[in-house]
């Protein structure tokens, strides 16, 4: 097995998130602060608690995919390879983040709390948690299969076949001495090599590693847009004015 690459071309911002975060940025900048013990009800609504892992979920995602914009950033700019395996971490656990918000936003919709509040929303916050919720749901076989393909756990079965078919695969490891004398000096670069042949296994023979990371990355990018659209619903809606006004 040769060195593969899954990297993709390049991380870009779809017409969509562009003038979303026009509309977004004219909005005046306004934090409040709350005890959440208040906030949250001490955990005794299903509705809130649904709210509260979206809102994790939401963080994470946001996270990953501005990584994944600073790593091709740092590329443009360096004219230097991109870090193949901090490439691949960041697909897998945005993947992962976006599979989880369809699945937690279905059981928020499904709650008895927001069945009773939803003819009571406003016209906005009904229409942004809805065109989240039918756009998860229209792409959700394919976040599914790509989240089984990228974003699964390292299974014994796939890095068997990663390490059964390395023959010919560039690796490297490297332990960078420190005068502090801390472990994270080691680098094992070869992992990268070991995590995409364990993708590989997962794969029709026909497919290509990196064209499907292209699209797991197209998902990702367009999926921000609602998944951002229904946190702002659902916040508006249920939290806001919990925070004080």
């Amino acid at each position: 097995m040769s060195r593969h690459t899954i990297i993709p071309n390049r991380v870009w911002v779809s017409d969509t998130e562009r003038t979303e975060r026009s509309i977004l940025a004219r909005m005046k900048t306004r934090t409040l602060y709350a005890d959440l013990g208040c906030v949250f009800k001490g955990g005794s609504s299903e509705l809130l608690n649904g709210i509260a892992r979206l809102a994790v979920l939401y963080e994470d995602l946001r996270i990953e995919i501005a990584e994944l914009r600073r790593l091709q950033h740092e590329h443009d700019k360096k004219v230097s390879e991109l870090p193949e395996y901090r490439v691949i971490y960041f697909l897998r656990r945005a993947l992962t983040s976006v599979f989880e918000f369809r699945r937690g936003l279905t059981l928020v919709r499904k709650s008895d709390g927001f069945k009773q509040a939803e003819a009571r929303l406003s016209e906005t916050d009904r229409h942004s948690i809805a065109f989240a919720d039918t756009y998860l749901q229209q792409h959700w076989p394919q976040v599914k299969d790509f989240r089984n393909e990228f974003g699964a756990h390292m299974q014994a079965a796939g890095v068997k076949f990663a390490t059964a078919n390395l023959d010919g695969t560039i690796g490297g490891i490297t332990w960078n001495f420190a005068s502090d004398g801390l472990p994270m000096g080691l680098e094992c670069d070869f992992a990268g090599q070991i995590v995409v042949g364990a993708m590989m296994s997962k794969l029709p023979t026909s497919t290509g590693m990196k064209d499907e990371a292209q699209k797991a990355l197209q998902i990702i990018i367009e999926s921000f847009v609602p998944v951002q659209a229904a946190m702002c619903g659902l916040v508006h809606a249920f939290l806001w004015d919990r925070f004080g006004t």
